[in-house]
Order: C-alpha cells, then sequence, then structure tokens
C-alpha cells in the first residue's frame, strides 16, 4: 500500500505566479515542497504589505539548512506553522518591486515594469510572449479574442486580459490550513 499525502493538491494562485519572482533576485528559491504564494495572512494583518511562502514542512537536515538559509536573508521578516504540515516564511517585499508589487494586487499586469516582466520570464523559464503569462502581461490581441469570443463580449481597449488578483486565494487563511483527521473512536457506540 502507498503513502497517503496528508498535504491536499492546491492550485498555484498568481501571487506564486507574479509576486513570487520578486525574492528570486534576493534569495534562492527551492520550488521542492513550495506550496505557494502570497500576499497576506488574515492571522498577521500587520504584514498586509509582504510576501509570504508557504513550505510543507520536511524535517530533513537539508530543509531545515534551507530554513536557516531563509531565516539569515535580508528580506526575511518572521516564520509561523500554520498547522502541523507547513511553514510560512514573511518577506519584505523588495523596494525595487513595491511598484510592481502594488499593480499586481490592483490587477494591472501589463504596467508592470519591462524589467520585472522579463524576471517573471526568466524565473518561470517562459520562452516567448506566446506563453499565457506573456500575452497577459504584453495584452496579446489573441488572447483578447479568445476571452471576447468566450464571453461573448467586446473588451474595452484598456482592459487587462485577467482577472484583478482574488484576496480569497491570495492571502493565506484559516480555511486552507490542514486540519488533524477525525480519529475513530476506540470503542463503537452503543
Amino acid at each position: 500500500m502507498g503513502k497517503i499525502d496528508v498535504v491536499p493538491k492546491q492550485m498555484l494562485n498568481k501571487s506564486y505566479t507574479y509576486i513570487l519572482p520578486m525574492l528570486s533576485t534576493k534569495i534562492d528559491i527551492i520550488k521542492q515542497n513550495l506550496v505557494n504564494a502570497f500576499i497576506g495572512s488574515d492571522e498577521f494583518p500587520a504584514y498586509n504589505n509582504h510576501i509570504f511562502l508557504l513550505y510543507r514542512y520536511r524535517g530533513d537536515v537539508k530543509f531545515i539548512e534551507y530554513e536557516d538559509y531563509l531565516e539569515n536573508t535580508i528580506p526575511f521578516k518572521a516564520k509561523y506553522d500554520p498547522d502541523k504540515y507547513h511553514v510560512i516564511f514573511i518577506f519584505d517585499v523588495p523596494e525595487e518591486y513595491q511598484k510592481d508589487y502594488d499593480l499586481f494586487k490592483e490587477g494591472k499586469y501589463s504596467e508592470l515594469s519591462h524589467a520585472y516582466k522579463l524576471l517573471i520570464f526568466k524565473f518561470h523559464k517562459i520562452i516567448d510572449e506566446n506563453h499565457k503569462v506573456g500575452k497577459v502581461l504584453f495584452k496579446h490581441p489573441d488572447l483578447r479574442l479568445d476571452i471576447e469570443d468566450r464571453l461573448n463580449i467586446s473588451l474595452p481597449d484598456n482592459s487587462e486580459l485577467s482577472s484583478v488578483p482574488d484576496l480569497e486565494i491570495e492571502i493565506y487563511t484559516e480555511k486552507m490550513k490542514i486540519k488533524d483527521a477525525l480519529i475513530p473512536p476506540e470503542k463503537p457506540f452503543d
């Protein structure tokens, strides 16, 4: 019988795609065990203007060394264990990307700086602007036509081609935590 993974698979959010690369110029981001990135946590509203990395906890030496490395970097602010399976690291937004961070929160992907768009491409190993992310960042006409056809509408010329980040997905919340599974009673109910 195979091992059961107690950590459910989670869809990567927009923060993972558009915000995570900001940290790559300051720290080595190891994607192994990285579950997602967030722009906030409902438990720590004081860290609203920060980047949160959710890792699946591993107790091996390599992961403990990586934790120590992250804690000793300049953008590191804090860490906490939201549940017994994960650890969250909180980082300052690098000063040079603050404007891009703010534009992301407003859903203004095409207005991100050109240099930051290139960093997103490099970080995610995107080879050209025909990738969906590239089409969003550069308001590609093919994506616009696809959206208009699917929704049977005509978009205004200044429309972004992806929705504004949904804070229900971009902010780490209580409902994302892994709760302990129910343990059946030792004796059956009478």
